[in-house]
C-alpha cells in the first residue's frame, strides 16, 4: 500500500483481486451493497471441509437462517446469564498466574480464553485429557487451514506428504468429542445456563424445529474456532500495549479500583483501553468478499468474481484517518465517544456478518482487566512481538515482567 495507494488490484492467475484500506470501500462491501457479496469459496468451502459448515463458513439463505436462528442467544440480556461464569473462570485462574521476570503471557491468555468460552459453552467440568486435546487440534487445524488457503500450490503435495488426510482425520475426531458433549446433555435431566442450551432449544421460526445434530456440531465448533483465539490475541496485545505504556496502565488500574465489579462494562477508561488495542492491533486483521455481481465504486469498476480484501489493520494505522495513528492513546476514545461507532473502525468486522460474540468477548476481556489489575502490574521486557498475521493477528511472544500489587 505503500507503493500502490490505499486501494490496489492484483491478480494470481485468473482471479482478480482488490485489496483496500479505503473505510468508504469496505463499508460499500460490508455494509451498504452487502447483498452483493460473499465470503469466497477458497475460505468457506475449504474452512467447512474442517470446521463444518458453520456460520462463519457458510453463505447465502443457509447462512441467513443461522444467523437468525442463533443471534438472540448471543443478544447481551442472554449473555448475562454467562458473567457468572466467566467471573469465576477468570478468578479461578489468575490465583496461580506466574510472577516474574520473563512471562510469555501469551499461550497463558489462549489458554485462558478457551477455558473460558468452554465454560460458557459447556457448563459442566470437562476432563483434563479432553480439554488438552481440544485446544491442540483447533489449533492445528486453524493453522493448517491458513497455509492452505495462502498456498494453494500445496494441496499439489497433499497426495505425496498425507497432510491433509492426516488433519481431516483430526477434524472428524473433533466431530466425536463435541458429538459427545451433546448427547451427555440432551440426556442429562438438569437444568444449564450455557451457550450450548441455547443452541439446543433455538427454533426456526418457519419451521419450529431445532438444529439437527451435525449443525449443532458445526455451529459449535466455529464459535470455538473464533471465540477463543480472537479473544487470546486481543487480551495478549492489551498487556502488550498496556505494559510499554505505563502511565496508561496506571490510569487503568486507577479507574479499575474506583469500579465495582458489576461497573466495569460501563467504565469509559477500560472500554478506551479496550478499543485502542484493538485499533491497533486487530486481531481480524483482513477478510474477504467475492462480488456476486458486477460492481463499481468510485473510479473502480470491476467483474463478478471479483475478490475485495479489507485491510482492517491498514485503516486502522492510517496517518489520515487517526491522529498519532502509531500511537496508544485511549484517550481518543474518550474524547470522541462517536469514535467507537464510527465507520473508519472495524475491531468485529462490519455489517450483517459482523461477529456475532463481540458482547461476549467484551465481558470476558473487562473481567479480566478489573481481576487482573486488582492484583498484578506489569512491565516492558527487551523482547517486542513479531506480527504473525495469520487467520488471526497473532504476535509471536508477549514477554513481560509481571509483579504482585
Amino acid at each position: 500500500m505503500e507503493k500502490f495507494g490505499d486501494t490496489y488490484t492484483a491478480s494470481i492467475g485468473l482471479q482478480k483481486f482488490i485489496v483496500t484500506k479505503n473505510p468508504d470501500f469496505i463499508n460499500h462491501i460490508l455494509r451498504e451493497k452487502q447483498k452483493n457479496y460473499m465470503r469466497s469459496h477458497i475460505t468457506a468451502k475449504r474452512g467447512a471441509q474442517f470446521f463444518g459448515k458453520g456460520l462463519l463458513f457458510s453463505n447465502g439463505e443457509y447462512w441467513l437462517k443461522q444467523r437468525r436462528l442463533i443471534q438472540p442467544a448471543f443478544h447481551r440480556s442472554k449473555i448475562k446469564n454467562l458473567f457468572g461464569n466467566i467471573q469465576q473462570t477468570t478468578n479461578d485462574y489468575l490465583v496461580n498466574f506466574p510472577i516474574g521476570e520473563n512471562i510469555d503471557v501469551y499461550p497463558i491468555m489462549h489458554d485462558l480464553s478457551f477455558r473460558v468460552l468452554i465454560k460458557s459453552l459447556f457448563e459442566i467440568e470437562l476432563s483434563k485429557e479432553v480439554m488438552v486435546e481440544l485446544h491442540q487440534v483447533f489449533e492445528e487445524l486453524s493453522n493448517f487451514l491458513m497455509k492452505d488457503v495462502n498456498m494453494p500450490i500445496r494441496k499439489f503435495l497433499y497426495p505425496f506428504t498425507g497432510e491433509e488426510r492426516k488433519h481431516l482425520k483430526k477434524g472428524q475426531r473433533l466431530r466425536e468429542i463435541i458429538l459427545n458433549i451433546i448427547n451427555e446433555r440432551k440426556s442429562s435431566t438438569g437444568e444449564f445456563h450455557d451457550i450450548l442450551d441455547m443452541l439446543i432449544h433455538s427454533k426456526y421460526e418457519d419451521t419450529g424445529e431445532s438444529m439437527t445434530e451435525e449443525q449443532l456440531i458445526d455451529e459449535v465448533q466455529i464459535l470455538i474456532l473464533a471465540g477463543h483465539e480472537t479473544t487470546g490475541n486481543t487480551l495478549s496485545w492489551l498487556l502488550h500495549n498496556l505494559a510499554f505504556n505505563p502511565a496508561k496502565q496506571q490510569k487503568l488500574i486507577d479507574a479499575i479500583d474506583n469500579s465495582t465489579i458489576n461497573e466495569v462494562m460501563q467504565n469509559d477508561y477500560l472500554k478506551a483501553c479496550i478499543n485502542e488495542s484493538m485499533r491497533l492491533f486487530s486481531t481480524s486483521w483482513t477478510s474477504e468478499r467475492v462480488a456476486m455481481v458486477d460492481d463499481t465504486f468510485e473510479n473502480y469498476s470491476y467483474p463478478k468474481g471479483t475478490v475485495i480484501v479489507p485491510f482492517f489493520f491498514g485503516v486502522h494505522r492510517d496517518e489520515d484517518l487517526w491522529e498519532d495513528a502509531l500511537t496508544f492513546k485511549p484517550e481518543r476514545f474518550i474524547e470522541d465517544e462517536k469514535l467507537a461507532k464510527s465507520k473508519k473502525f472495524f475491531p468485529f468486522g462490519a455489517g450483517p456478518r459482523m461477529c456475532i460474540g463481540n458482547s461476549f468477548a467484551l465481558a470476558e476481556i473487562s473481567y479480566f482487566l478489573f481481576s487482573f489489575f486488582k492484583s498484578y502490574t506489569i512491565e516492558k521486557t527487551a523482547s517486542v512481538p513479531e506480527l504473525m498475521p495469520l487467520l488471526t493477528l497473532r504476535p509471536s511472544e508477549v514477554i513481560l515482567k509481571v509483579k504482585k500489587r
